[in-house]
């Protein structure tokens, strides 16, 4: 097997957090419906959104969730060279402010070591049926998989997902419109969970009946030789996904950079989980994974370093909250040092707040 070298590249720095490290400094506990079914784990269990480094998230979680995470999505940096820029409007104050950062200065040595640190982490956490996606772009996908290789296995890969936004502009003249991202999934085990989807087609088709016969396809004859054919309404999902980029227009737009489609991230979901299952996003931005996964019923864990991200995330579970009847409580944690406590103190994720991408 192939493995990367790069500069500085250390297999694990390991980091004892102590039990207190993250405090939640915000708790919702909701009413639960009498109609749900009480031998599920919601009176035990508390979904929880962490303000700070994923690294350090990783680290301070490993002592209790080792192999008791079932699905892991990260949309982490991506090797972009830009650091995104955000207009706020806070009240009656105007400002701009970084959403995140993804200029390393063409040092990709560092870039890799931080992608391998928390690859290393989410074997660790991942459970014997998880499955773990890792979106990417050209930038750096061909390196992310051969960590992968490393990390989980060449023999835990299981697929490369094309997710192709056909809705894109692109300014572009001396290249091809750059048009999908790639999402790697790898396994933790042979024994993953993987549901079948399947999606409608546009019109009803005409298609030949086959059979399994020993492995091999076969077409389906009847009694006179001739081959047989059905009427089929939807088909099998497959590993391009013909899926927009998400446009201002959508009531689910935040405003935030590199926001991702609703209907991607509960593909994602439905595909690689099953209620009641526990799903993390490390790098959740505006929290649509943990959305997502609290619609179909899943519990979550997520992450972000922004203050930005948190306060998008936050209002985006409350408002669904305060609309949706949910079976899950709902707690934020920091560790939380001076300049966390005055934003806090602030008030600032109860404040009205408008975030627009800088142009």
């Amino acid at each position: 097997m192939v493995n990367l070298i790069w500069k500085d590249k250390k297999s694990e720095d390991p980091k004892v957090f102590p039990p207190n490290f993250f405090r939640a400094f915000e708790n919702y506990i909701f009413n639960f419906n009498e109609k749900l079914d009480k031998t599920k784990t919601s009176k035990f269990w508390s979904n929880k959104l962490f303000w700070g480094d994923s690294l350090e998230v990783l680290y301070f979680l490993i002592n209790n969730y080792e192999e008791k995470i079932d699905l892991i999505y990260i949309d982490p940096p991506f090797f972009s060279g830009t650091n995104y820029q955000i207009n706020i409007e806070e009240e009656d104050k105007f400002y701009n402010s970084i959403a995140y950062f993804d200029h390393w200065n063409n040092d990709l040595d560092s870039y890799l070591q931080m992608i391998y640190e928390r690859l290393l982490l989410f074997k660790k956490i991942l459970s014997k049926k998880g499955l773990v996606f890792i979106h990417s772009d050209w930038h750096a996908n061909h390196y992310i998989r051969l960590i992968l290789d490393e990390v989980f296995g060449e023999n835990r890969f299981v697929n490369n997902i094309i997710w192709y936004y056909y809705n894109k502009y692109s300014a572009g003249k001396k290249n091809l419109p750059r048009a999908h991202d790639t999402i790697l999934v790898y396994s933790n085990s042979s024994k993953y969970t993987f549901n079948e989807i399947r999606i409608p087609r546009k019109k009803p088709r005409k298609q030949l009946m086959r059979v399994n016969v020993e492995g091999v396809l076969k077409n389906v004859k009847d009694k006179k030789g001739h081959v047989r054919y059905r009427t089929v309404t939807d088909k099998k999902l497959d590993d391009v996904w013909k899926i927009p980029c998400l446009q201002p227009a959508s009531k689910e737009w935040t405003g935030f950079p590199t926001q991702k489609h609703h209907d991607l991230l509960e593909r994602i979901i439905k595909l690689g989980s099953n209620e009641g299952d526990l799903i993390a996003d490390f790098f959740c931005g505006t929290g649509t994974t943990l959305l997502a996964a609290e619609k179909l019923n899943r519990r979550w864990i997520g992450c972000d370093i922004s203050e930005y991200s948190i306060y998008l995330t936050r209002k985006r579970i409350l408002d669904y909250h305060n609309k949706n009847q949910v079976e899950y409580p709902f707690e934020i944690y920091t560790h939380l040092n001076e300049e966390k406590r005055i934003l806090i103190e602030s008030g600032f994720f109860q404040k009205k707040i408008s975030i627009r991408r800088k142009k």
